[in-house]
């Protein structure tokens, strides 16, 4: 018995061994096949802390800004979103405790280290993707980090922020819905809520806190959608 288990060990040691001796993965480089530049208008934010997903549609506030996006070649870009509260009635509540009123700004740099992506199905049950909400065709996505600012001032600094150039799942009055059905996370299905017809620029911020309290589960969140989207360069293979 005992020769047996020395046996034993000896393989779980060789395949120890093996698998330090093997690559690590490396991460995959940011490649874009041309330049981009994306102007987008019509803002809404949706909800605010406790519910910065709203399904339904209730608690999703109409704002006034524009979103401005480009990236070179060489991976090198940013994304610059300027809103206002000005206009409206409210405030945005991204954390439980304070507010942001007035003119907010949202800056993000892109180097070739940021997760973008081309042409790719995103969210609902895609590998990788944000199950929060459902999956669609977007044309380019990404991941990076937001400083964000409020009547110029710093507030908010390398929030992790993902964003989509992608066919629109929300509807007109800010629900997300399929034939009467809202979306939700526990759907066995999570794809068809998408618009092939619409394109909107989702941008959802959020702290690496966790927060249990808050939907996305995290101590800060902030979810905008645009939903008028003008693509004033893009690849030409692209969405063909």
């Amino acid at each position: 018995m005992s020769y047996k288990i020395l046996i034993l060990i000896g393989v779980v040691a060789a395949l120890v061994g093996l698998f330090f001796m093997l690559p690590s993965k490396q991460p995959t480089p940011l490649v874009i096949s041309s330049d981009w530049a994306v102007h987008a208008t019509s803002p809404e934010v949706i909800g605010g802390y406790g519910d910065n997903l709203c399904y339904d549609g209730k608690g999703v506030q109409t704002l006034s800004g524009t979103l401005n996006l480009t990236i070179s070649k060489d991976g090198t870009g940013s994304i610059d979103a300027s809103i206002s509260t000005r206009k409206t009635a409210g405030s945005l509540h991204p954390a439980s405790s304070g507010e942001l009123t007035g003119t907010i700004r949202i800056v993000s740099r892109i180097d070739p280290s940021s997760e973008v992506r081309e042409d790719v199905d995103i969210n609902g049950d895609i590998t990788g993707g944000d199950p929060n909400l459902p999956q669609t065709h977007a044309l380019l996505a990404g991941k990076s980090t937001f400083d964000v600012y409020n009547n110029g001032g710093l507030v908010y600094r390398n929030l992790h922020g993902e964003w989509s150039v992608a066919n629109a799942v929300r509807q007109s009055d800010g629900s997300i819905r399929q034939s009467g059905l809202l979306y939700s996370p526990l759907l066995r299905d999570k794809a068809g809520f998408s618009d092939l017809k619409r394109t909107e620029f989702t941008l959802l911020l959020h702290s690496d806190v966790p927060d249990g309290s808050n939907k996305p589960p995290y101590s800060i969140a902030l979810h905008l959608v645009f939903s008028d989207v003008t693509i004033e360069k893009q690849p030409p293979s692209v969405g063909k």
